[in-house]
C-alpha cells in the first residue's frame, strides 16, 4: 500500500490514524466523521483507514476504547487522592464529569452500542477496566472485598449489589451526561461543587448504612 505524503511502519501508521481520527471526532463529532477526512489529515490513502478499522464504525470503535482508558485513568487519579469514604464517592463523580467536559465527543460515542463494534476485544477490555473502577468503589462503600478486571463477568453479582452499582453509576453517569448536555440549567457553575459534593455523599452514606444495616440482620 502506498501512502500519498509520506512512508510509515504500520505502528506509526496506526497511531498517526488514531490521531488524525481523534481531531476530526473532537470537532466535527461523530456525525461529521469520515475516513477520508481522517486520512487527508494523516496525510495518507483514503484506503488507509479502511485497511487498518475496517470502516468508520471499526475507526468509532478503536477511539472509544482511547475514552475508555482515559476516562479508567481520570478515575483512579481523582480517586488515590480521597481520604475517606464519602471523599471516594465525591472524586468518582467528580472525575467522572471532569472526563465528559475534557472529551465530551470521546464520551458520546463510547456508550452507543449503535455506532460501535461491541464485540471488539479492544474495547470490551478497555470498558471492563472502567466498569471494573466503578464497582470496586461500589464494593469499597459496602464494606467489600475489590475485585480485578479479570474476574469482572464471573464474580458474584447478588441482587443489592446490583441495585448499589445501578443507583451508583446512575448518579456518576447521570449528572456527568445532563451537565454535559446543559440539561441541568438549575445547577450553575457557581453551585456546581457544592452539589456534586452533597448529592454523592448522600449517596454514599446511603449505600454504607444499607450494607451496615444488612450486616447488622
Amino acid at each position: 500500500m502506498q501512502e500519498s505524503k509520506q512512508t510509515y511502519h504500520h505502528g506509526s501508521l496506526r497511531k498517526s490514524l488514531l490521531e488524525a481520527g481523534e481531531s476530526v471526532l473532537v470537532e466535527k463529532g461523530f456525525k461529521g466523521f469520515t475516513l477520508r477526512e481522517c486520512a487527508r489529515r494523516a496525510g495518507v490513502s483514503h484506503a488507509a483507514p479502511k485497511h487498518h478499522f475496517g470502516g468508520v464504525t471499526g475507526f468509532l470503535t478503536e477511539l472509544a476504547a482511547i475514552g475508555f482508558d482515559r476516562l479508567t485513568k481520570e478515575l483512579k487519579s481523582g480517586i488515590a487522592k480521597a481520604k475517606d469514604l464519602d471523599g471516594e464517592f465525591i472524586a468518582t463523580t467528580q472525575a467522572y464529569a471532569k472526563f465528559a467536559e475534557q472529551y465530551p465527543e470521546h464520551f458520546r460515542i463510547m456508550f452507543r452500542d449503535d455506532l460501535l463494534q461491541v464485540e471488539s476485544q479492544i474495547l470490551v477490555l478497555a470498558s471492563r477496566k472502567t466498569f471494573t473502577e466503578l464497582t470496586n468503589v461500589i464494593l469499597r462503600q459496602r464494606g467489600e472485598a475489590e475485585i480485578t478486571v479479570d474476574v469482572f463477568s464471573d464474580f458474584p453479582k447478588f441482587e443489592d449489589l446490583i441495585n448499589d452499582i445501578v443507583i451508583g453509576w446512575c448518579h456518576i453517569h447521570g449528572f456527568a451526561h445532563l451537565m454535559l448536555e446543559k440539561q441541568l440549567p438549575i445547577v450553575g457553575k457557581n453551585m456546581e461543587k457544592r452539589i456534586v459534593k452533597s448529592s454523592s455523599t448522600r449517596l454514599a452514606r446511603l449505600i454504607q448504612n444499607d450494607a451496615a444495616t444488612r450486616k447488622s440482620d
